[in-house]
């Protein structure tokens, strides 16, 4: 088979190519549990229809400043008040009807498909892409609605609208849960076909969000340089009289002033090191010793040497050393005598 080169529209893109129900498997529990006759899939699409559409126009036209948790809860908020008005009208002129539908019309308030779609696209582009995204989008949904509704009805109950055509003989487990799940596969598996058949690059693909158009930065006008000032010969700024009465001597020295304070470097001052006193040469070791003479030896007195050398100290009340410190006292004091005598000959013999 051939290929389209054309692109898609929105209807066949948001109904047909990324269809909710069959492509992104989204908004299935009506469908399946009260998609069993044409009378209540038409109502069930008609009230997703509104609340859809109304729903995406809102949050586009009021809801793109309000944070993302809180625009969730405005939703389902939103989802109640429409649905309100067709629960009212059905409970007081279709009773049987409204009874048939049971918990699934209030349902519809809390469809993940309006969150889907508002949160994808309606808070991201303009309100009027956003009612044409919410009809295009909502129609897709509708037609499974019916055409699930349809066909379980006529297979299941054999009558179509409440006309019966074939009172036995029906698949009534169709009416089922599990029969919805089975219609949903049959129809999803033809949609896949035709979209590898004329459609390939859309298959296993993702739904595209929106093109947000990004308002043009204004460019700054251009500025115009100032003109400048037209100076003729008998507007000049100063007269022949006035700079001839200027002498040379002075307009150099005011040049040379000019050069020197741009050619002028701070350089920080430095404190002058203080001097740093020089040292002294000592005297040698040998010259402050003073000569050693006899005079200087003879005031000498001979050391107590019992007092040194004794065992114990003596004290006031005690004996003196025993006889032997004695001996070592007169001993002591014979080498001392014989150490001035040999003094006092080399004195001679130098004199």
């Amino acid at each position: 088979m051939t290929t389209r080169s054309k692109s898609p529209g929105l209807l066949l893109r948001n109904a047909g190519l990324f269809n909710p129900v069959l492509v992104q498997a989204v908004g299935l529990c009506p469908v399946v549990a009260m998609a069993t006759s044409l009378r209540g899939s038409a109502l069930l699409a008609l009230v997703a229809t509104v609340v859809i559409t109304l729903s995406e126009w809102i949050a586009s036209l009021c809801l793109k400043r309000v944070e993302r948790w809180v625009r969730i809860a405005l939703y389902i908020l939103l989802g109640s008040v429409l649905v309100l008005p067709f629960m009212s009208f059905l409970e007081k002129n279709q009773p049987e009807l409204f009874s048939s539908l049971g918990l699934y019309l209030p349902i519809m308030a809390v469809n993940s498909l309006v969150v889907l779609r508002c949160e994808r696209f309606a808070v991201k582009i303009r309100p009027i892409s956003a009612l044409r995204d919410g009809l295009t989008a909502s129609f897709g949904y509708a037609a499974v609605l019916i055409l699930v509704g349809l066909v379980r009805e006529a297979l299941g109950s054999g009558s179509i609208g409440g006309y019966v055509f074939k009172p036995e003989n029906n698949f009534s487990a169709l009416l089922l849960p599990c029969g919805g799940f089975l219609i949903l596969g049959f129809f999803a598996a033809v949609l896949r076909s035709l979209i590898s058949a004329y459609w390939p690059k859309y298959l296993d693909k993702k739904q595209p969000k929106p093109h947000v158009r990004q308002k043009k930065p204004k460019r700054p006008a251009p500025v115009e340089p100032e003109p400048l000032p037209d100076l003729t010969p008998d507007e000049t700024p100063f007269s022949l009289e006035e700079i001839e009465a200027t002498p040379y001597g002075a307009e150099q020295a005011n040049e040379v002033e000019e050069t020197e304070t741009e050619d002028a470097v701070y350089t920080p001052v430095q404190p002058e090191p203080e001097p740093t006193p020089e040292p002294q040469a000592e005297a040698p070791l040998v010259a402050q010793l003073e000569p050693l003479t006899i005079e200087a030896l003879e005031p000498l007195e001979a050391p107590q040497v019992g007092d040194v050398f004794t065992k114990k100290p003596t004290r006031a009340g005690e004996s003196k050393a025993p006889g032997g410190d004695r001996d070592l006292e007169a001993l002591f004091s014979r080498s001392l005598d014989d150490v001035l005598e040999s003094a006092r000959a080399e004195e001679e013999k130098k004199s």
